[in-house]
Order: C-alpha cells, then structure tokens, then sequence
C-alpha cells in the first residue's frame, strides 16, 4: 500500500497549550503534529506585558524540538492594543522569541473596546494598527486577520475596503509579514452563513494572494486533536488562488 503524502499545508504555525489556556501539554501538542504528518509545528501561547519566564519557555520547547522527528518552533502570540500598533509584547521579546504572532482581540482600543460611532473610523482604527504592527517590524504574523465579526461593533469581511486591504498587503511584503491562513477563520463570524464567509473571505485572501503575501497555515489548536486540520485552510486557498509556493515553509520564517 502506497503511504499518503504529508498534510497540505505541512504545518500548524499557532497552537496554544496549558501554559496559556489550552487543554494539552506542548509534549502532547507536538506529538499530535508528529501523528498527523506534519513537517514544522509553533508553540505559540500567549504573552502579556508583564510576561515573565520567556527564556525559559523557549528551552523547553527547544529541548522538545530535540526530540522529536519534526520542525517544533518556540513562539507567542501577542495583542495588538490600540491603532498606534502597540503590542502586548514584552520589550525586546522578539529577540528571545523566534516566531511572533499578532493579533486583535476584545482588548484592542478603539476595536474590541472604546468603539468610535462611525464606521468609517472603526475601519480606520483596524487597519492603522494593522499598519503600524507591520511597520514595526516586531512581529512575523499577523494571526486571526480581521477577525471582527464577534466584537461589539463587528466587522465582517465585506466591509473592508479593497483598497485598503492591497495598501495593508503591499506593506506586509515591504517589511516581511506573513498572513496566517487561519483554519478557524469562519467562527469569527457567526451573523455570516459559512457560504456568505467564504464567499467574502476568499476574496479578501485573492488581493493578499495578488499582492504576492507570504502565508503560513494556523489551526488556533487548543488541544492535541485540533493539530494540523487545514481543511478548511485548503479549500480557502483553493477558492482564493493561493499556490502551495506562498505558503512558506515555517521553520524558515521563524527566527529571521
């Protein structure tokens, strides 16, 4: 019997473990990427401002990378705290850390919270912090991207002005950030019918994808069973005009 090939993408780039709110150990996260095939997997739990213990949270994961059979990345994934691209990022964090993802969350000024009255404001607000992010040059991921559909006044992928979207991915080639294709995409967006999100998603995906974005493939795994399931990462680039050569290998993003 022919074996079947690895898993497309061949890694999972944002998982979290019992160190920042997950149900399984990285030990059991790793060995699930391993079981599924994949080639590279990112421990990427949360970090906060006053985050302490990073190096050692680095040496663990590095001496699981030492025995295991796959690619097995120290990261984190930071919040992005207001439109001025402020980061909850400790300083000089990305120095320590070799894979750092961002993304917005209900703490996000003028976004999850402190809502400006108008759209076009809020509209704004997202993608000045998204720019600023990417201007700093702190971050190699922009994780969870525009997922708004679940904040008070929420966003859905429709909303987002083209224009704005080329200008953002334009940037994010400038200064080498990649786009997590997110598996979980869809639930942030519970007012959408799956169709209607994948419809106005994947045609959000088509300008990074002209653009000429890198990408990596992120599950969003809280326990070991989530690792490395990219279907629905799959049909999205397929849908959006994606080539498997835009998705970068992780262990060569990781630590530039």
């Amino acid at each position: 019997m022919v074996d079947l090939p690895r898993p497309i993408p061949p890694h999972d780039a944002h998982t979290c473990t019992t160190a920042g709110g997950g149900r399984d150990s990285a030990a059991d996260m790793v060995r699930a990427a391993e079981a599924a095939g994949l080639e590279a997997i990112a421990i990427t739990d949360p970090v906060s401002l006053d985050s302490g213990g990073l190096d050692e949270r680095v040496d663990a994961i590095n001496r699981l990378a030492s025995r295991s059979t796959i690619a097995v990345i120290p990261g984190a994934r930071c919040t992005i705290l207001d439109p001025g691209g402020r980061l909850s990022l400790p300083s000089g964090a990305e120095k320590r850390i070799p894979l750092v993802l961002a993304a917005m969350s209900a703490q996000t000024n003028q976004i999850g919270r402190d809502v400006p009255a108008s759209r076009s404001k809020l509209i704004d607000s997202v993608f000045g912090a998204l720019s600023e992010v990417v201007r700093s040059e702190r971050v190699d991921v922009i994780a969870d991207p525009f997922n708004l559909g679940r904040f008070p006044a929420p966003l859905g992928p429709s909303d987002l002005p083209r224009a704005y979207v080329r200008d953002l991915a334009r940037l994010m080639v400038k200064h080498d950030v990649a786009l997590e294709l997110s598996a979980r995409a869809w639930w942030w967006h519970p007012s959408l019918s799956i169709e209607e999100f994948i419809r106005d998603w994947s045609s959000v995906l088509a300008v990074f994808a002209v653009e000429d974005v890198k990408f990596v493939a992120g599950t969003g795994a809280r326990c070991a069973g989530e690792v490395g399931n990219n279907h629905f990462t799959r049909r999205m680039m397929r849908l959006s005009g994606i080539e498997l050569s835009q998705v970068v290998k992780l262990h060569s993003l990781a630590g530039r």
